[in-house]
């Protein structure tokens, strides 16, 4: 494979991001959207997609085809990435292949391999069979040929095999976004019709273009928050940080920077809910005076704590907290002001006790 060619479309390649996981998906620079599959976003109405210099934007889903597992995220602002090429001829068995996302929430992945079959079919919808390897969180990146060209949406493994994975063929991708241009510029989340491909507009039972059931309340259905998400994004929300950018794909998991300081946020057994910042890293020197501080517990109610030779700023609150009024303003409260003291503590750190930058601070 040419090396300009592998240059041209992993570039494209996003990571996207919801409150319950992470997929792949392929930004196409003429219509400002990012395809994907319908299960990485299912439930979703706004998403982060995440490029591969860690730059976050808010997504909005505008197209869900259940039945063909496609869907197609919407940016309010156009991304200086390079233009993938979508290939017209079917691929071949024994085609080489490249498989681009991001299994595992790990960096950009490029795994290698052959199309192993091109009949496998299920449900009424083809799909390539490949050995290239794919994993949790190739969801929805391409497949690529050897000339550079996307031949299908990585989609789903056998979990019990060795390298068996499915990859919708790209067809099924060109008619969704010429279905897209055809419809114009959709401002509201539509389900395509399984039959007659129609976009609806509301979870009807039954299509009013050609009479099939669709199940489309069902896809409709937006995922609920959590009693504790609700709390956390509501906080994060009050800051100023768009929780939808604070996600990290983890199950009650967030991260976000507030100045230098990155912050995390997340539920430990279920049964404690931690805000934790890494402040910085121990001293060469003034140990001793560094401990002396600490130990002397300046910042009440968060507490100091050292892992390996980071240091930590930290709090947590029992769950059972948040059920209370006055509890749940008090946490709330100490939620945010942890962000703004580990921003003030990792430059009073570095600059009094010759600590070293935390390798997570952005400064």
């Amino acid at each position: 494979m040419a090396l300009e060619a592998l240059e041209q479309v992993k570039g494209a390649v996003v990571k996207l991001i919801t409150g319950r996981g992470t997929g792949s998906g392929t930004y196409h620079a003429d219509l400002g959207i990012v395809s994907t599959n319908y299960h990485v976003i299912r439930g979703e109405r706004r998403v982060t997609v995440q490029l591969q210099n860690d730059d976050r934007h808010v997504g909005r889903v505008l197209v869900a085809d259940p039945h063909h597992d496609i869907a197609l995220v919407a940016l309010d602002e156009q991304l200086d990435l390079p233009r993938v090429e979508l290939a017209e001829a079917q691929v071949a068995q024994q085609q080489q292949v490249f498989a681009l996302g991001f299994p595992f929430d790990l960096p950009f992945n490029v795994t290698e391999g052959i199309v192993s079959s091109v009949e496998h079919i299920n449900n009424d919808v083809k799909y390539i069979q490949t050995d290239a390897a794919l994993n949790l969180g190739n969801s929805g990146g391409p497949l690529v040929n050897a000339e550079g060209k996307v031949v299908g949406v990585n989609t789903r493994v056998y979990r019990d095999a060795q390298n068996v994975g499915f990859a919708l063929p790209v067809s099924y991708l060109i008619e969704e976004l010429d279905m897209f241009r055809e419809d114009g510029a959709a401002e509201a989340y539509g389900v395509r019709c399984p039959a007659c491909s129609d976009l609806l507009d509301e979870g009807v039972d039954y299509c009013e273009n050609c009479g099939v059931k669709t199940a489309a309340g069902e896809f409709f259905a937006q995922r609920p928050l959590s009693p504790v998400e609700a709390f956390v994004e509501a906080e994060l929300s009050q800051l100023g940080q768009d929780p939808i950018l604070a996600r990290t794909g983890r199950s009650h998991y967030w991260e976000y920077y507030r100045g230098s300081a990155k912050i995390r946020v997340f539920v430990f057994r279920n049964d404690f809910l931690y805000a934790t910042s890494p402040l910085a890293r121990l001293p060469r020197k003034k140990i001793l005076d560094l401990y002396t501080y600490m130990l002397g517990d300046p910042e009440a109610p968060y507490r100091f704590t050292v892992t390996n030779d980071v240091i930590y700023l930290s709090f947590r609150a029992h769950l059972a907290d948040l059920a209370h009024e006055e509890h749940r303003a008090r946490l709330g409260q100490e939620l945010i002001d942890l962000g703004q003291r580990a921003d003030e503590l990792d430059n009073h750190l570095v600059e009094t006790f010759g600590c070293r930058w935390a390798t997570e601070s952005r400064r």
